[in-house]
């Protein structure tokens, strides 16, 4: 890309007066991996000013800023917002490469959702998604930069937490499809509703050319006109013959002719992203045994209901974050699960004025889990009724000192809850 194009692309002026005939290779927000013909924008980010790196010193090909700085080796390029002007570069970088880009969101269910169609899709095509949970701008950012002409598709998955954000990255990244999971609780405490969430939601709409695909089971998302996967009668994909095993979900669905989809968690609250991931893969010509085949193969993402088994116990690692419909997804798979059950929850946060609410709501669903121990941690989990610690370091000593054969531990809380502590405790336990 040629420097005078992303200075008009980004509506920029040269403040310092270099050559400005040459070419940018690559677009970064990181100044730790620069080269020579890289572009490097200079964000502001929660914990860190990219401004603060630019001198003399910074190795690369031109710099784009919208604060006051100088450097007189490099092209220094202001603008009104550096975030803005990423967001311009990521548009125009988009729009280079013509392929299909599936994005996807919702209160749950993005990552899983994301994995489960790349791993479908990759059984044809070259596929392109942000690894991880890097769903942000920066993170989404990153991942279009390494677009090139080697690849087929994209899968996108994109968080949010207020109003504007997905609009945003909708905008940006113009995607072909896009999925809503469900509409639940998650930032109800920055948003203040469910119909804000929904509302907050409806934005990966504001680029798309293409189609809508929702969850036709959702309060909100039915009233849609979307494709709508679901086990109602009014779905547009429906799952039917619904049976849950010990160790499997199965439920059957028609389409040219009647298939049979196995996926190794039981639990209900999977149906509806198993159906939008089948729906992909058939809009875009992958063989239906292929489809189920990988859907029947897959395996759950570090902290999302990640089964360990042990040598003599087994965990369920779900504790990468949590909300309430999350946690009710997880109990619902405690259900079926005959072994004595050990229950650790962690705060559910950014609910704001709805924690002792959500909190308490979780007491009803663990009367419906028999043959358990419940062990809580946080400020809201108080609520809960259960064994309350005040740190992870006491529960991991607790735990050091009872009996953890033949159980099943449950750990679920929020990012910020660190649970994972406890998980690595438990996976170096002998």
């Amino acid at each position: 890309m040629e420097l005078e194009q992303i200075i008009k692309i980004t509506d920029g002026s040269l403040i310092n007066d270099c050559n400005i005939q040459k070419k940018i290779k690559n677009i970064k927000i990181d100044s730790r991996n620069l080269q020579k013909n890289d572009l490097f924008i200079a964000l502001l980010g929660k914990y860190d000013n990219g401004h603060n790196y630019v001198n003399d010193k910074l190795h690369c090909g031109a710099v784009i800023v919208d604060e006051d700085v100088y450097i007189k080796n490099i092209p220094l390029i202001k603008v009104n917002s550096t975030y803005n002007a990423l967001i311009k570069l990521c548009q125009y970088y988009r729009k280079k490469f013509p392929i299909p880009l599936i994005a996807i969101t919702g209160s749950t269910g993005k990552t899983t959702l994301k994995e489960l169609i790349f791993n479908i899709l990759s059984t044809k095509y070259k596929v392109l998604k942000n690894k991880e949970n890097k769903n942000n701008i920066l993170g989404i950012a990153n991942t279009l930069f390494n677009l090139d002409t080697s690849y087929d598709m994209i899968v996108l998955e994109m968080g949010m937490n207020h109003f504007g954000e997905l609009n945003d990255l909708s905008i940006m990244c113009q995607p072909n499809k896009a999925i809503i999971t469900n509409i639940g609780s998650s930032h109800i405490g920055i948003l203040g509703s469910r119909k804000n969430i929904f509302k907050a939601k409806l934005e990966i709409k504001s680029g798309l050319d293409g189609e809508l695909i929702v969850n036709g089971d959702d309060k909100y998302l039915k009233k849609l006109k979307a494709f709508k996967c679901g086990k109602n009668c009014n779905n547009n994909l429906i799952a039917y013959n619904i049976h849950l095993y010990n160790n499997y979900l199965s439920f059957n669905i028609y389409t040219d002719q009647e298939y049979q989809v196995k996926f190794n968690i039981p639990s209900l609250s999977y149906i509806n992203i198993l159906l939008e991931a089948i729906k992909i893969g058939m809009d875009y010509n992958i063989n239906m045994e292929d489809i189920i085949n990988e859907i029947a193969n897959f395996k759950s993402v570090n902290g999302r209901m990640n089964i360990i088994n042990k040598n003599n116990y087994t965990i369920i690692d779900d504790c990468y974050n949590a909300s309430y419909e999350s946690i009710r997804c997880g109990l619902e798979y405690l259900k079926n699960i005959d072994n004595f059950k050990i229950i650790i929850l962690g705060d559910i946060l950014e609910l704001g004025k709805y924690s002792k609410k959500y909190h308490k709501k979780i007491n009803k669903l663990l009367n419906k889990v028999d043959n358990k121990l419940v062990i809580t941690v946080g400020n809201y989990t108080k609520y809960i009724y259960g064994k309350h610690f005040n740190n992870n370091q006491d529960i991991i000593s607790y735990l050091n000192n009872i009996s953890l054969s033949n159980k099943y531990i449950y750990i679920k809380g929020s990012h910020g809850m660190n649970l994972s502590e406890i998980v690595n405790y438990l996976e170096d336990n002998n």
